[in-house]
């Protein structure tokens, strides 16, 4: 929500996992308006993901098992947990159709640069919006000592297009499909990752080519009783063989004046990547290639959400303070047939001025 003097607000984000994973994320988010009639908004999110040491007996099958296959560094003591600090700062200038964008991201093992553009033009009385957008990025991949590899450092460079059209089918309805291209290449998979192959521990290795494609379709339709539902779906492939199907689907229902509750749900299910295998027989993989990412895997989840939103600007009107705030709590509950799940707990407070 911004006015013509602009907008802030911030959220502080909580994730933890099945395997006791933790992130916490505090997130600022700005817009600035400047002279003709541009706009400028600023993101950035200091991020902190703490990954517990193993707690298996040192020496012990389920401890090595454990260090072994380990999706993070073990250059010290396994034992002990392993803290990670991720900064992001990401910025945009928009003037009537066209805005203009730079990301950048560190880790102490990563940095991420990405620069973007997008231009949109509006048809048919304001009725249909056509966007095309396109980025670039290019990042640094400088993996920290690991005692179990010796992966070299490495880049990654990702080209992105997209084409989306919006088109408002009646007084309280809209439709929005696109199309979207993704050619990576580079290092993707997991430095720190080994797999069991060929009776022993290998190094995980994925092509370093991909293109990846995707289709969608939203559906928005507000309801009588101050409520609007959305459906989405989208259907994505790549040349590594995953396909996958997503749907979604949303309530939000006002319960008061300036107060409103969303429930959400999604499903997803995607076909393994043509190297993936539960047992390698060999060394060599398939083809040349190996990966312990579930991800890469036959893949199915569920996500159901629940959202709070409280604009006090509207709910006391009256009050000089008040009303510059608006306030969020947001849970979502995630999980999959791979035996990960995830608690997802955000809360947050917009100020506006």
């Amino acid at each position: 929500m911004a006015d013509a003097n602009g907008a802030a607000n911030g959220l502080f984000r909580v994730f933890v996992d099945s395997k006791h994973v933790l992130v916490r994320s505090l997130v600022e988010d700005f817009s600035v308006p400047m002279p003709g009639s541009a706009t400028l908004s600023m993101h950035w999110n200091h991020e902190r993901v703490t990954i517990p040491g193993v707690t298996a007996t040192p020496g012990s099958p389920e401890a090595i098992d454990a260090i072994t296959t380990a999706s993070r560094p073990i250059s010290g003591d396994a034992y002990e947990d392993f803290e990670k600090v991720r900064n992001e700062l990401e910025g945009r200038v928009a003037r009537g159709p066209v805005s203009v964008g730079y990301y950048h991201s560190m880790e102490p093992d990563y940095l991420g640069r990405q620069l973007s553009a997008t231009y949109s033009r509006e048809l048919r009385d304001n009725q249909l919006n056509l966007s095309l957008g396109t980025s670039y990025g290019w990042d640094d991949i400088k993996p920290v000592e690991d005692q179990r590899s010796s992966t070299a450092a490495d880049t990654k460079n990702t080209l992105h297009l997209n084409a989306v059209a919006t088109q408002v089918l009646t007084p309280t309805s809209v439709v929005r499909v696109g199309v979207e291209l993704n050619h990576v290449t580079g290092l993707q998979h997991n430095p720190y990752r080994l797999v069991y192959a060929g009776g022993t521990s290998v190094p995980e290795n994925h092509p370093d080519s991909r293109e990846r494609r995707d289709a969608f379709v939203k559906f928005n339709q507000y309801l009588s009783n101050r409520s609007s539902l959305n459906c989405d779906y989208r259907l994505y492939g790549d040349d590594w063989g995953v396909v996958s199907h997503e749907i979604a689907g949303g309530l939000a229902q006002y319960l008061t004046r300036g107060l409103y509750a969303r429930y959400q749900y999604r499903w997803y299910s995607q076909t393994s990547a043509t190297f993936w295998s539960t047992d390698y027989a060999t060394t060599q993989g398939v083809d040349g290639y190996l990966t312990g990412d579930y991800r890469m895997s036959p893949l199915s989840s569920h996500l159901f959400g629940f959202s709070l939103n409280a604009d006090l600007g509207v709910m006391a009107p009256d009050s000089p303070k008040l009303r510059r705030f608006a306030l969020m709590l947001d849970y979502e509950r995630y999980f999959n047939n791979s035996n990960y799940s995830a608690d997802i707990l955000e809360t947050g407070v917009e100020f506006r001025f």
